[in-house]
């Protein structure tokens, strides 16, 4: 002991010549080893001074170096030259790309803030296999419905988004160019280590932070521009229309309204009067460095957007604070905050009135005033409701983020703890004034209402990290706790009568106190336990293994079954590592990867293992009419409900090829859920409505994924080209016991349903009558078959039961919203300082059902398909005569249109300057840009897009006239000095 000889000395990157941190120093032959600080730097007692020094760091070569009496020794260390090498962020850490097992996507930051967008969702359409992005609305600040890998569930089937170790349900107030990174975890394998919360997929998103010893460094990013409505419905304009609705009151046995319909000619465009050419801008300023101790990445942005219809905007204003504090060389602190704040104004539901408004009325009368539109249409005035409907002010304040420790210990042990927030508070207020359009557009008093929403979401992680390289053994273990609290509350309030219009008068106070006064206070809360572990052992860079197990505990569940365990496990083998494999430079690398593993879902909206009693419902009987006080159970629990569970099998192939300028990947993916939560009915006289939850449906979705990528240079010239496409097949395996249909999607009058949800189909199916031509004569009406009271030009559906009848037996399916193949290209050049690149996104084989044709009320207008319709024998077989409602409005394919498309999504075209001239300038990087987003669309179907969701999985692709998708062109500068 005596005798030691002690060595110290510094551990670097070769490349790079940074230090590095955690090298692991050990004496050959011997379990007496250190490691570095966060300096780099080391400090080792040996025995004697001529033994041997091991130096391995994961990712880099290990080196033997010999003492040989020295007591300072310094070490460069080299990156292992492995394609793949760069890092993806997983649950809980990161990996080389080479060592994973799972099906993981990965976006780089760069890419998404050179698409000029404020929102990150929206950017992330078309650029992963699997994944589905469909923007909900082209309202400023709308999020997206997005599907990875199919649709799961007859419940919510988003994803979970975890924002640099914060979960969370959206991501609308991110600010893109805040991005570092986003991956994205399809498989089980890569999600089980979320559990309960990974049926749907995980998005992990990284934001930017900076590192120790770096120069500060500014960038200002600043575009403006324009949006205007993308497409419009045709419809006719005032002399066609004219000419229909004549036809119409001659069909149904009415007066002609119009006399000569010639004379309106072209008439009022209430498309056009709503949608406007609408301004853009966005301003980000960022500052990053690092000291020997501190590192820091801070970023504000202001954001501006109006709308492409009148009355609506979003201004956003947002900061961002990462830093990392260095304690000492084992001990840091750091945090990611987030504080937003929005305001913003809706705009009135106008689309429907202008698409549906009569062309042959005028916006204004003779005197100025609004024009009443309701005498035919029967809808109010669209310019009209931008007066009376858009008074409302609303805000939003949101502060996210989270506070962390990192502690390394015992040379190969990390222990980190993450406290995360976040806090949500909407408030808002509408006002209605006193006024008089006609008789379906008034109001005889002024109302107002008044709405406040928190919500809080409280998340405290702890996990112990431990790695370890023994010789061609690598290990990485991980533990973890975790809890989170959920809580929310509503609070509302109304009153007719405010004393005036001002809005300085929009307070409650100054309303009408003792009639029309309503209040509403809610709220709800739960939580969820949690413990993980993962293994993660690569044998020899070839032979990899990823084992992983979560167990979850939620309050929303009964305690029959509040507990559920989500394992999985995966193999990988690097079979161009083989020696047997031959060395070329064709294939760089190949590896198979394959895993299987159980998820669960938990994105319910209620709490279907809990019991809900509703009380002060009283009643007076008896001789005496005395009052009763009563209570009553209004939503029955079930307590032996579990979690629903995903099982997925995936296999897949990554391939490297020609010295990596070619990357691709192949897989197959098979996803069952089981124990779905559906609505088994009870007896009527049990008095509870709605009925218990049961797990009882099972949804098969499987298909192929591939991806592919072209990437070279030559001399000052860069390309690259890549693609990927997306085979889904979505099948509802079984539903519960009493319950095997399940309609939705409201469309139409009189409550008709356009989808059914049946075993052996895919989830929410469009179902109604088939179209089997138009009844030409009074012949073909007697020869049947009929549902009765048919006329010449009617619609004749297929006869399926062959009864002579048309019953609703006769109904079939008539297709899925679920589109059949997904696919996107995107192409990249860079040439001597200027950049182009361009993105295309499009489905197919899936349907829409166009719900805005379909919807009658009185006679609105039509849309110009309606030209063709059949006015006499032999004139059409596909479209019937022109009638308000009746046999031809019934749920069928006459409503059914090819939901197929190809967008051009994203197209960019910047000039870097010349860094001889930004010198000059001192600056250290200087852009221009041009960007045009959603630029066309290629398909079939003749609404405003063919893009249609809905948030419930069973009304999906239903077009029932929408806020519409902008086209977005903006001229833009970044500059780094």
């Amino acid at each position: 002991m005596f005798a030691q000889h002690q060595v110290r000395g510094t551990v670097t990157d070769n490349a790079t010549e940074e230090p590095l941190p955690g090298v692991n120093i050990v004496i050959e032959g011997t379990t007496i080893g250190t490691s570095t600080g966060v300096d780099g730097q080391y400090q080792l007692n040996v025995p004697s001074s001529d033994q041997v020094l091991i130096f391995s760091y994961i990712g880099y070569q290990t080196q033997e170096i010999a003492i040989d009496g020295r007591s300072e020794i310094n070490v460069s260390l080299s990156e292992i030259e492995l394609v793949g090498e760069d890092l993806v962020v997983v649950g809980y850490g990161t990996q080389r790309r080479r060592d994973v097992t799972g099906s993981v996507s990965r976006v780089s930051g760069e890419r998404i803030s050179r698409i000029a967008t404020q929102s990150v969702d929206q950017a992330l359409q078309g650029v992963a296999a699997g994944v589905q992005v469909t923007p909900s609305s082209g309202a400023p600040g709308a999020g997206s419905v997005i599907r990875i890998r199919g649709v799961g569930t007859l419940g919510d089937a988003s994803p979970l988004f975890v924002v640099d170790g914060m979960t969370t349900d959206n991501i609308n107030y991110l600010n893109p160019n805040d991005i570092e990174s986003v991956d994205i975890l399809k498989d089980a394998s890569a999600t089980a280590i979320y559990g309960a919360r990974g049926a749907n997929g995980v998005i992990l998103i990284t934001t930017n932070r900076s590192n120790l010893e770096r120069p500060a460094e500014f960038n200002i990013n600043y575009y403006r521009g324009f949006q205007n409505v993308a497409r419009t419905v045709p419809v006719t304009n005032a002399r066609e229309y004219a000419m229909l609705a004549n036809e119409v009151a001659l069909n149904e046995g009415g007066t002609p309204p119009f006399s000569d319909p010639d004379q309106f000619g072209d008439g009022t465009d209430w498309q056009d009067e709503i949608f406007r050419t609408a301004p853009i801008q966005n301003l980000n300023i960022s500052a990053s460095g690092g000291t020997a101790s501190t590192s820091y990445n801070i970023s504000g942005s202001y954001s501006s957007q109006d709308g492409i219809i009148r009355e609506n905007y979003l201004d956003r204003i947002s900061l961002r604070l990462n830093n990392e504090y260095y304690i000492t060389d084992d001990f840091q602190i750091g945090h990611n905050l987030a504080l937003v704040y929005e305001s913003y104004q809706n705009a009135p539901g106008v689309v429907g009135s202008a698409y549906r408004g009569d062309p042959t009325i005028p916006v204004f009368t003779e005197d100025g005033a609004y024009s009443p539109t309701d005498a035919r249409a029967s809808v109010g005035n669209p310019v009209a409701q931008f007066e009376y409907d858009s008074n409302n002010e609303n805000s939003r304040n949101r502060i996210m983020g989270n506070v962390f420790l990192n502690y390394y210990f015992l040379d190969n042990f990390q222990f980190r703890s993450n406290f995360g927030l976040d806090t949500n508070r909407v408030e808002g207020r509408s006002f209605s004034p006193i006024f008089f359009v006609s008789a379906i557009q008034n109001s005889e008093q002024t109302s107002l209402n008044v709405f406040n929403n928190f919500t809080t979401n409280i998340l405290w992680e702890n996990t112990l990290q431990y790695q370890q390289q023994f010789q061609d053994h690598r290990v990485e273990a991980l533990v973890g706790y975790t809890v989170e609290e959920f809580s929310t509350e509503n609070l509302a309030g109304s009153r007719i009568g405010i004393v005036g219009d001002d809005p300085s008068l929009w307070y409650l106070n100054s309303g009408d106190d003792s009639e029309g006064v309503t209040n509403t206070n809610t709220a709800g809360e739960w939580g969820m336990e949690s413990l993980l572990g993962r293994i993660n052992y690569n044998l020899l860079e070839r032979y990899l293994l990823t084992a992983t197990i979560r167990r979850d505990g939620s309050s929303r569940f009964g305690a029959d079954n509040r507990y559920g365990w989500f394992p999985s496990f995966a193999l990988g083998w690097i079979i161009s590592d083989e020696p047997f494999m031959p060395q070329t430079n064709w294939i760089t690398q190949l590896k198979i990867r394959g895993s299987w593993g159980i998820t669960g879902n938990d994105k319910i909206d209620f709490y279907p293992g809990v019991p809900t009693v509703s009380g002060n419902l009283n009643a007076i009987f008896g001789p005496g009419e005395d009052v009763h006080f009563g209570a009553l159970p209004i939503n029955l629990a079930n307590p032996q409900i579990r979690w629903e569970e995903t099982t997925q099998f995936n296999i897949g192939v990554e391939l490297d090829l020609i010295d990596s300028r070619l990357r691709g990947e192949f897989e197959y993916y098979d996803r069952v859920t089981d124990g779905i939560l559906v609505r088994v009915p009870i007896p009527s006289y049990v008095g509870a409505t709605p009925s218990p939850f049961v797990n009882a449906a099972e949804v098969k979705n499987h298909g192929l994924e591939l991806t592919l990528n072209w990437r070279d240079t030559h001399g000052d010239f860069m390309y690259s080209f890549g693609v990927n496409a997306t085979t889904i097949n979505n099948e509802v395996l079984s539903l519960g016991r009493g319950n095997e249909d399940i309609f939705g999607g409201g469309v139409g009058v009189g409550g008709m349903l356009a989808t059914r949800t049946i075993v052996g189909q895919p989830i929410g199916s469009f179902y109604g009558y088939k179209m089997d031509g138009i009844f030409q004569n009074q012949s073909e009406i007697d020869a049947g078959p009929t549902m009765g009271n048919e006329q010449p030009g009617d619609i004749r559906f297929t006869d399926f039961t062959g009864d002579g009848q048309i019953t609703t037996d006769d109904r079939t399916f008539l297709g899925s919203p679920i589109p059949d193949y997904l696919f996107s290209f995107n192409m990249e050049f860079d040439y001597r300082g200027f950049d182009f690149s361009a993105a295309l996104t499009g489905q197919y084989g899936n349907e829409i059902y166009n719900a805005k044709k379909q919807a009658r009320f009185g006679t609105p207008n039509f849309e110009e398909s309606a030209l063709n319709r059949w006015t006499g024998e032999g004139t059409t077989n596909s479209y019937p005569r022109i009638t308000n409602g009746g046999h031809n409005y019934n749920v069928s394919d006459f409503f059914i249109e090819d939901g197929s498309f190809l967008k051009l999504q994203s197209l960019t075209l910047g000039y870097t300057l010349d860094a001889s001239l930004t010198n000059q300038l001192g600056l250290r990087n200087l852009r221009v840009y041009a960007n045009g987003n959603n630029l066309f669309t290629l398909t079939g179907y003749d609404g405003y897009t063919p893009e249609i969701t809905s948030g419930s999985v069973i009304a999906s692709g239903i077009d029932s006239a929408f806020y519409p998708f902008a086209r977005t062109i903006t001229f833009g500068i970044s500059a780094s000095f």
